[in-house]
């Protein structure tokens, strides 16, 4: 076999389990508890003043241009994800293989 069929074989298999690991998530309705638990977490630590803060510094920067929503978000996304305590991700992922290991 080509070396590149290896890795698009383990790429399929991936997504699969991703996708059953979706579904039973969304099936159960635990994925809605994940939500509000990320929620509250998130708003406990001050990840959401954080996101705030960076938010208005972006449009701050930006002075009299407009910003588009897709140019925040841009900008925002990798703010966000480096400020997600490890401990909150931990917990979700934990909570995720819990449930994937279920039934």
């Amino acid at each position: 076999p080509w070396p590149h069929e290896g890795q698009h074989h383990q790429q399929q298999q991936q997504q699969q389990i991703e996708s059953s690991i979706r579904h039973k998530l969304e099936s159960s309705g635990e994925i809605d508890r994940i939500h509000h638990s990320l929620h509250a977490n998130l708003s406990e630590c001050g990840w959401r003043n954080v996101i705030s803060d960076a938010a208005k510094e972006a449009i701050r920067r930006k002075g009299l241009q407009p910003i588009t929503l897709e140019q925040l978000v841009a900008e925002l996304t990798p703010v966000g994800r480096a400020n997600v305590p490890s401990d909150v991700k931990l917990k979700i992922v934990e909570h995720v293989k819990t449930i994937s290991k279920s039934g």
